[in-house]
């Protein structure tokens, strides 16, 4: 039951973890265009660019992620049968 309970909260640790990295690199980017385009005055173009990088550089966190989490092996009962 402890296991489940750790499992659970690691769980939703790195959902957590994945949620706010992504509103971040695009909050991130959607500012700092804002921020741009006031100061070259080129509205709304690079409002829309950094959106766009936010967006993309989410995505590739996520890739990522998912990548690294599907490389690491599976804590099952199967696997801790055959290690034995």
């Amino acid at each position: 039951m402890a296991q489940q309970k750790k499992h659970w909260a690691r769980s939703l640790s790195d959902a957590m973890n994945l949620a706010t990295t992504v509103a971040s690199c695009v909050a991130l980017g959607y500012f700092g265009g804002r921020w741009l385009d006031g100061r070259f005055d080129t509205a709304p173009w690079l409002t829309l660019v950094g959106f766009l990088v936010g967006v993309a550089t989410g995505i590739k966190a996520m890739w990522q992620r998912a990548m690294e989490d599907s490389s690491r092996p599976a804590n099952t009962e199967q696997n801790k049968e055959e290690q034995k």
